[in-house]
Formats: C-alpha cells, sequence, structure tokens
C-alpha cells in the first residue's frame, strides 16, 4: 500500500514522500528522503515523531525493518537527526557544514511558498563554505599555511567566504566575500552625520574632515586653503545628507601608505554633477595625478584612468542633476572596466582595449583625493560615498555593492 509520509530533514525543513510503499524497507525511506534533501544517506538516523525508541536506532543500514513493521503510517512524520556513529572530529565537521551548506542555499524548500531559492526565510547569500578559511582545516591536512590564507586574523564570514548575487544588500560587509572585506581601504559614507568633522554638523557647514569607516582610520581632510566643501541635509537624496563641492574645493588623504605595493582596485563613487560647463575635466576621486581617477569631461563622457589608459564611455552618458554610481575594476594586469548607473537603463559598461599595464608604483606617500586631485580639475557637484578596494572584485560583488549603494541612495 502506499502512504504519504511527513518528515523533518537535516536541515530542519519539512517535505513529504508522497506514495511511498509501506513494505518498503528502513534503508529505502532513508534513501528516498536523503534523495529528496539532496544529502548522502550515511548522514541519516531517524525516528518516528512521538515513538522515539521504536525507530531511534533506524539508519540507512536497516534493511531487515519494513516500514509497516516499524509502525510508521501515513500522515506521520520521521524525525532525521546526524548519524555520528563511526566519525571523527574532523568528519563530524564537514557533515555540519555540509548540512548547513544546504540550507543557506535554499535548494530544498516548499517551492509552492518559495518558488526561488532566495525567497526561502533561511537563504544566505553567504551560503558556500571554504574549509581553508578555518583556524583548523577539517580535510586531513596537517596544519599549514592553507590553515589561514589572511595572515592578518581570521577572514570575516569563515567559513562562508564566497558571496552569491544579492539584489538589495543593506551594508558592504553583505555585499562581498569574506576574502574581500580585508582590503577594504576606504569607505567615507555622508549618510552617516557622525562621520564628520566638526561633531554635530549642520546643513551648509563646511567639512573639515570627513572620517572613515572602514577601521583604518583613513580620514579625508580638506586640503590646503579656505575652500572647503560643505554638508548639505536640508535637500537629502533618500533621506541622506552628502558632500557639496563647489570649484576649488578639494579633500584629500596623505600619506595613504597601504596602498603602497598594491596592484589591482575597485572604487565606487556615488555623485551628482551640478555643473559640466565650468570645467573642461572634472575629478571625482584621483590619485595623485590621476593615476588611478574617475573623471568627467563637459560633453557627459564618465572616464575611468588607471596610469596612461583609460576606458571611456559615450558623450551624455552623465548628465547634470542626475545620481549616479561609479565604478572603476582593475586586477593588475588586464582591462579595466567602468560602470555607470543612474538607476533609470542598466549599468553601461565599458571595457579598455588592450592590456593595462597599472599606475605608476604607489608608495607610502601616495594621496588620495576626492573631488579632484593636484593637477586641478575639480568637481563642482555632490558626493555621498567613496569606496575603495584594494583588490579586484568579482562581477558578482561589485554589482552587489552597487545594488547596495542604489537601494540606499534611491537610484
Amino acid at each position: 500500500m502506499a502512504i504519504n509520509i511527513k518528515f523533518k530533514g537535516l536541515t530542519g525543513v519539512q517535505g513529504t514522500l508522497t506514495g511511498f510503499d509501506e513494505t518498503k524497507y528502513i534503508s529505502e525511506l532513508i534513501e528516498a528522503i536523503a534523495t529528496a534533501e539532496g544529502l548522502p544517506t550515511d548522514y541519516y538516523t531517524i525516528s518516528k515523531d512521538g515513538d522515539p525508541t521504536n525507530t531511534n536506532s533506524s539508519t540507512v543500514d536497516d534493511s531487515t525493518t519494513t516500514v509497516t513493521s516499524a509502525g510508521i503510517v501515513t500522515d506521520d512524520l520521521i524525525i532525521c537527526t546526524p548519524n555520528t556513529s563511526g566519525r571523527d572530529k574532523d568528519q563530524r565537521q564537514i557533515q555540519k557544514l555540509e548540512i548547513a551548506q544546504l540550507k543557506r542555499k535554499g535548494t530544498f524548500r516548499d517551492t509552492v511558498a518559495y518558488p526561488n531559492a532566495d525567497d526561502a526565510p533561511y537563504y544566505k547569500p553567504n551560503n558556500t563554505y571554504d574549509l581553508t578559511s578555518l583556524p583548523d582545516v577539517y580535510n586531513g591536512n596537517l596544519p599549514g599555511a592553507d590553515d589561514n590564507p589572511n595572515t592578518g586574523g581570521l577572514l570575516p564570514k569563515r567559513p562562508w567566504i564566497a558571496v552569491g548575487a544579492i539584489a538589495a544588500p543593506t551594508s558592504i560587509t553583505e555585499s562581498v566575500g569574506g576574502d574581500s572585506l580585508v582590503d577594504l581601504e576606504i569607505w567615507y559614507d555622508g549618510a552617516d552625520e557622525s562621520t564628520f568633522v566638526p561633531s554635530g554638523i549642520a546643513d551648509e557647514d563646511p567639512v573639515n574632515q570627513w572620517n572613515d569607516k572602514s577601521g583604518l582610520a583613513h580620514n579625508l581632510n580638506f586640503s590646503g586653503g579656505s575652500n572647503k566643501p560643505s554638508y548639505e541635509s536640508s535637500d537629502t537624496q533618500n533621506g541622506y545628507g552628502y558632500v557639496q563641492f563647489a570649484d576649488g574645493d578639494l579633500m584629500s588623504i596623505n600619506p595613504l601608505s597601504s596602498l603602497s605595493g598594491a596592484t589591482a582596485y575597485t572604487v565606487f563613487v556615488i555623485a551628482r554633477s551640478t555643473d559640466l560647463a565650468t570645467n573642461a575635466t572634472q575629478i571625482l576621486t584621483s590619485t595623485e595625478n590621476g593615476e588611478l581617477s574617475i573623471q568627467i569631461d563637459t560633453n557627459g563622457t564618465a572616464r575611468f584612468k588607471v596610469g596612461a589608459s583609460s576606458a571611456t564611455t559615450a558623450s551624455s552618458t552623465v548628465q547634470a542633476d542626475e545620481w549616479n554610481i561609479y565604478t572603476l575594476v582593475y586586477n593588475g594586469t588586464a582591462n579595466i572596466v567602468g560602470r555607470v548607473n543612474d538607476g533609470k537603463l542598466p549599468s553601461q559598461t565599458i571595457v579598455s582595449a588592450g592590456a593595462v599595464a597599472g599606475p605608476a608604483a604607489m608608495g607610502a606617500s601616495t594621496y588620495l583625493y576626492v573631488g579632484g586631485d593636484n593637477t586641478g580639475g575639480t568637481f563642482i557637484g555632490d558626493v555621498g560615498e567613496v569606496i575603495l578596494f584594494k583588490k579586484a572584485l568579482t562581477a558578482t560583488e561589485y554589482a552587489n555593492v552597487e545594488n547596495y549603494l542604489a537601494t540606499k541612495w534611491g537610484i
């Protein structure tokens, strides 16, 4: 006789075996549950809900007890627990990770209630474990260099390092992998009023300092003279204040010694140009002499520059008085990837032709500018956020950060 058997899998998610033959053995029941959930059969010990003593020791090795003789009838609920018998510490750890990974991926779920994996409440964008990110490697290796690839400390999010695509991440931390978070060098966030000096800054007050939220204290200061950008908090963007740059306003950090020796970069700027005509080239952010920079020309061309090479969009890509997300990605050897997103159309992505040698060597006294650089070309407009990683983020990661910025700033 065919019966319906409910089960609570190792992931804690419930499922149903419809039309299961009650004359089959317990081993075949476990195989059916394991197949439905997507885990190895020897991971399972099962028991009948409300009657654990009758079937508590039933594992996949039980090929003598039938479903009927175990007292299982239609619509009974089977409880699955991990079978740890014969497993050492390493094997038990991997078993736990495999179960957690399956749940975080959302692959076993009620597909009616949750049509897509990321609809499931237990879905996590960081859903693939990496054994080498753990302080002790659970793969049979002797202790060594692969115990932890980050010499500066344990990787964030370990062991769930890799990240998947996220439509609306709520933070930088959520947007990128744990191995990328350790390369976050700069984060200037105009939405966070507490990052500005003077403290308690009011609308239209000059900005003396814009503090870095990366944790590295790469704080940005106005660059000489009396021309300071101002803080705008009355005419907000999606409820957030930002920094206004007039012609001649400039901020910088020197030295940015941690960029010394870096060969790959990802830079994000969220900004609105309010006057494209005044300066032939307006620089949003740059190191000395435009070596690593994002620029806007008077005709609305966005230019992403690394060393002597650049990737350039079509004219009129940038319109005055419109907020844009600018993204520059360079992996140290290949092309420059530049992206502009105004929230109305898909991101315009442009790639430089041929290999790129990279910027001139960045030393311990490297300057970083926001609102221009040491050659002039100051930016006229508003800057909401600036983020810099000293690595090339993956396409998934930089798209996630763009989604974070677009959601946060209402673009």
